[in-house]
C-alpha cells in the first residue's frame, strides 16, 4: 500500500498517468516501510533528485491512515520546510487519500519565538508612540506608527531603534488577520533578530491564560493545529532544545499528544544543531545586561533593587578579572580549555547563581502586576535569569561529553562599550546519549478518555506520571552523511547509499584539480627543491587561487558560483573577478549587504552573474541550469581547531582506543569531505545540467611540494567520487569551459 502511494504521489505530482517512482524513491521507501513494521531505524544517503521528500510523506501517510501512527518530519532549511507544505504534503496526501480513502492532516510547528505576540507588539508600539496606559485603538495606533517611520533618533528602553524597519514590522504584526499564520518566515520586509524580539516572546515569557488578547495568541494556535495532525513538520532546532535540554517541545508534549515516527531530513545538520542548542556562556557581558535590564523591569528608587544593580556591576567586574587570571597565559586567538578539575568560576559562580535567584525573588510582584507590559517583561527577564543559572552550573563542573573552554570575545558593532570580553563557554560532544534518551524514545502519556482516569479526576485523585516510554521509528536521510553517522546519533542503522538519476549528469561533466606548474611551483612554494617537502602558506595559496578564479569564469563567459574557505579570501576573490568582469557579468558576493536569498535569487535570475560566498554558501544555494555551469572551491573547507571539536576527537580516541591522528579523521576531516561533497553538489541540480567543478589545492594530488596524508586524501577523494571525468590541466579545463559555454549561448541565440 505504501508503494502504491509513492506510485500515485509520483503521478499526481508529475501529471503523467504511468508515470512510476524512481530506483532510489522506491528502494528508501522500502527500507522505511520495513523500518515501520519493526519499529527500526534507518540511516539513508539519498542523493539530491532521488525524491526523497515523497518516499518520506508517502509512508507517513499510509502509516496514519491505516494504523493510526503520527509523525514528525524535520527538515533543517526553511526552503525545504516550504516546499514539503507547499508542495510535496499536498499531493502526497491526495494520492493517500485516493489509495486508502483517507486523506491524512499536515501542519507546520516552529519555535515559539517564531510567531507573533500580538500583546508583545502592542507594548512595543506604545512605548515607542508614547500612549503607554492610555490603551489606544489599533487604527489609532497603526497611524502613529506610520507617522514614527520617518522619524530619526527613536529610542526603545533606552536604546536607539531601528523605526526605519521596525515601524513596518510593527504594522505588519497589529494587523495580522485571526487566519494568518503570524510566522518570521511570512513577513516580507526587513528584520533583524532584535528587530523581531520586540514582537515576539519565548515560551518562558508568555503569560499565558492571563493574557487579554489569549484567544488571538498565534503560538497556541500553531500548536492546536499540530495538535490535530497526523503528520507534523518542524525544524532541527525544535529537535535540537528538546534534545540538548531534555524539555518536551514536541515528544512527550501533552498539548500535542503521542507520536510513533520521527522522520530527519538533512539528517546531516542534527549534530550540529544539538550542540549548538546544548551550548553555554558566561561573561560579564551577560552579567551586565542582565543587570541592564533589572532596571528596565523593577523600580530603581526601590533600595532593594539599587543594591541589587550595583551587586550585578561588582559581579562583572570580579568575573572578567577571574576569567582574565584563568586565560593569562592564552596566547592572542586561541582559546583556553579548561581543565576537568578546574572550576573557572570558582570565585564568583555561587554568587552570581545567588544574585540571579534574589532578582527572581523581586520579580515576584512585577510578575504578578496588573500591567501587561511590566508582566511581560517580569516573565522575559525570569527566563533569562533561569538560563544563566543553568549556564554557570554548566560551566563550573565538568561532565563526560561536554567540552568546556575559555575565549576572547569582542561585543556586536552595535554595543556602546566596544572592549573585548572574556566568556566561559559550556558544549555537549557526544549527543548520541541525548538523543536517545529524549527524541529516539518517548514517555507512555495518560489516556485522559481512561474510565478510570476519569473517574480518579471526578473523585480529586492525584493521577500519577507514567514513566513508561516507548521506541521510536527513526529515518534519517541525507544527500550525504558522514560514515558511521548512526553511531554518532544513537541509531542502530548503517548507511544505506541509494541509486541517483543524476549519475549520467556527473559523466557528462569535469572535476578540475590543478596540477603546479614548473613556473607555478616557486609562487606558492619560494625555495622548495625536489626531494623536500614544501609548506603550505594561505597566503600565497589566495593570491595563486585568484588568477585560477579570473580565468576559469573568464573561460566559462561567467555563469559561476566561487566558493572560499575564509571570508579574507572570498573578498580577495569578488574584487578580483568584478576588475576583470569589466560589465560583462554582474559579480554577487556575501559582502554585499544583501540576505543570502536575495543574493542567490539576483544570481539565479541572471544567466551571465557570478556569485561569491564562503561556507554558509556550500549548501542551501543552488540554481538548475547554465547559471551554475562552473563552482569552484578554493581549498578543503576544514574547520579550524576548536574546543568542541578536539573534545569529539579525544571521545573518539577513548572510545576505539585509536590515536588521536586516526580520531582526527572521523571528526575534522570527515565534516571537512561532507561540506566538500555538499559543496561539490552545487553543480549539478537536475539531470539536464553539466558543468564543471574545480577544486583548487594542490595537495589534493599526490604529487607536487605538499599533500595531504594518504588516508586523509583518500577521504576527500571519496566526497568527489562522482566526477568519473578528472583532469589536472589547466588547457583542458579551460578548453572544456570555452566548449559548453560556446554552445549554450549559441543556443540562447
Amino acid at each position: 500500500m505504501m508503494q502504491k502511494t509513492l506510485t500515485e504521489t509520483v503521478r499526481l505530482s508529475t501529471g503523467i498517468p504511468t508515470a512510476d517512482a524512481r530506483p532510489g524513491q522506491v528502494a528508501l521507501l522500502n527500507d522505511i516501510e520495513a523500518a515501520i513494521r519493526a519499529t527500526g531505524h534507518v540511516c539513508g544517503v539519498a542523493p539530491t533528485g532521488v525524491g526523497k521528500s515523497f518516499s518520506l510523506l508517502a509512508p507517513a501517510m499510509v502509516a496514519a491512515a491505516k494504523y493510526g501512527q503520527r509523525t514528525i518530519l524535520s527538515t533543517e532549511s526553511l526552503a525545504l520546510l516550504s516546499q514539503i507544505l507547499g508542495k510535496d504534503a499536498p499531493v502526497a496526501a491526495a494520492a493517500c487519500e485516493k489509495v486508502t480513502g483517507t486523506r491524512p492532516k499536515v501542519a507546520v510547528l516552529k519555535g515559539f519565538s517564531n510567531y507573533v505576540c500580538t500583546q508583545s507588539a502592542r507594548d512595543t508600539a506604545e512605548a515607542l508612540t508614547g500612549t503607554v496606559g492610555q490603551r489606544p485603538s489599533l487604527p489609532s495606533l497603526r497611524s502613529k506608527l506610520k507617522r514614527l517611520a520617518n522619524q530619526k533618533n527613536v529610542f526603545l528602553d533606552g536604546r536607539p531603534f531601528d523605526a526605519a524597519n521596525g515601524a513596518p514590522l510593527l504594522l505588519w504584526a497589529l494587523s495580522l488577520a485571526a487566519d494568518q499564520a503570524g510566522d518570521r518566515q511570512s513577513y516580507e520586509g526587513v528584520t533583524t533578530p532584535e528587530l523581531w524580539d520586540t514582537v515576539s516572546v519565548g515560551p518562558s515569557e508568555c503569560i499565558g491564560d492571563t493574557c487579554p488578547i489569549f484567544d488571538l495568541c498565534k503560538p497556541r494556535a500553531a500548536r492546536a493545529k499540530a495538535a490535530e495532525a497526523d503528520i507534523v513538520v518542524t525544524n532541527h532546532s525544535m529537535l535540537a532544545v528538546q534534545a540538548a535540554k531534555g524539555v518536551p517541545v514536541i515528544i512527550g508534549n501533552k498539548t500535542l499528544g503521542e507520536f510513533h515516527i520521527i522522520m530527519i531530513d538533512e539528517a546531516h545538520a542534527l549534530p550540529a544543531n544539538v550542540r549548538s542548542a546544548g551550548a553555554s556562556e558566561v561573561s560579564a557581558a551577560a552579567v551586565m545586561s542582565l543587570t541592564k535590564s533589572i532596571s528596565r523591569t523593577l523600580d530603581e528608587s526601590d533600595p532593594a533593587v539599587g543594591r541589587l544593580i550595583k551587586e550585578g556591576n561588582a559581579l562583572a567586574i570580579e568575573l572578567e578579572d577571574e576569567l582574565s587570571e584563568m586565560t593569562k597565559f592564552t596566547k592572542t586567538g586561541e582559546v583556553c580549555k579548561i581543565k576537568e578539575t578546574a572550576d573557572p568560576v570558582e570565585a564568583t559562580g555561587d554568587m552570581m547563581i545567588a544574585w540571579a535567584r534574589s532578582i527572581k525573588g523581586a520579580l515576584d510582584g512585577a510578575g504578578k502586576s496588573k500591567n501587561i507590559q511590566t508582566k511581560l517583561k517580569a516573565k522575559r527577564l525570569a527566563g533569562r535569569l533561569d538560563a544563566f543559572i543553568g549556564a554557570v552550573g554548566q560551566v563550573k563542573l565538568h561532565r563526560i561529553g561536554t567540552a568546556r573552554w575559555i575565549e576572547l570575545k569582542t561585543p556586536p558593532p552595535n554595543a556602546k562599550n566596544q572592549a573585548p570580553y572574556w566568556c566561559a563557554n559550556a558544549s555537549p560532544v557526544n549527543i548520541s546519549g541525548l538523543l536517545q534518551a529524549n527524541l529516539w524514545t518517548a514517555p507512555v502519556m495518560v489516556d485522559e478518555e481512561d474510565e478510570t482516569v476519569q473517574a480518579m479526576k471526578e473523585a480529586g485523585e492525584p493521577i500519577e506520571e507514567e514513566t513508561e516510554t516507548y521506541p521510536m521509528t527513526v529515518i534519517a536521510v541525507s544527500a550525504t552523511l558522514p560514515s558511521r553517522f548512526g553511531y554518532q546519533v544513537g541509531l542502530t542503522a548503517e548507511n544505506v547509499a541509494y541509486p541517483s538519476p543524476f549519475d549520467e549528469a556527473y559523466d557528462d561533466s569535469l572535476l578540475y584539480i590543478p596540477k603546479l606548474t614548473p613556473a607555478e611551483i616557486p609562487e606558492m612554494f619560494p625555495g622548495w627543491r625536489p626531494g623536500t617537502k614544501g609548506k603550505f602558506n594561505s597566503a600565497l595559496h589566495q593570491a595563486w587561487a585568484t588568477k585560477k578564479n579570473v580565468e576559469l569564469v573568464e573561460a566559462n563567459m561567467g555563469s559561476a558560483l566561487i566558493l572560499s574557505a575564509n571570508s579574507t579570501a572570498g573578498k580577495a576573490y569578488a574584487v578580483a573577478l568584478r576588475r576583470a568582469a569589466k560589465g560583462r557579468w554582474n559579480v554577487h558576493s556575501q559582502w554585499d549587504g544583501l540576505s543570502t536569498q536575495q543574493l542567490t535569487n539576483l544570481w539565479r535570475d541572471d544567466v551571465k552573474s557570478v556569485l561569491v560566498g564562503t561556507k554558509s554558501f556550500m549548501t542551501g544555494v543552488d540554481a538548475k541550469g547554465r547559471t551554475c555551469s562552473l563552482v569552484t572551491i578554493d581549498r578543503i573547507p576544514r574547520a579550524a581547531g576548536n574546543p568542541v571539536d578536539d573534545a569529539r576527537v579525544e571521545a573518539i580516541m577513548d572510545a576505539l582506543q585509536t590515536s588521536k591522528w586516526s580520531a582526527d579523521l572521523y571528526v575534522y576531516v570527515s565534516d571537512a569531505a561532507l561540506l566538500l561533497e555538499q559543496a561539490l553538489g552545487r553543480l549539478i541540480r537536475s539531470v539536464s545540467d553539466f558543468g564543471m567543478a574545480a577544486i583548487l589545492d594542490p595537495r589534493m594530488l599526490k604529487t607536487g611540494p605538499v599533500s595531504y596524508p594518504e588516508p586523509t586524501r583518500k577521504v576527500y577523494k571519496e566526497a568527489a567520487g562522482r566526477f568519473s571525468n578528472v583532469t589536472t590541466s589547466q588547457a583542458a579545463a579551460e578548453e572544456y569551459l570555452h566548449r559548453v559555454s560556446t554552445q549554450a549561448f549559441a543556443l540562447a541565440s
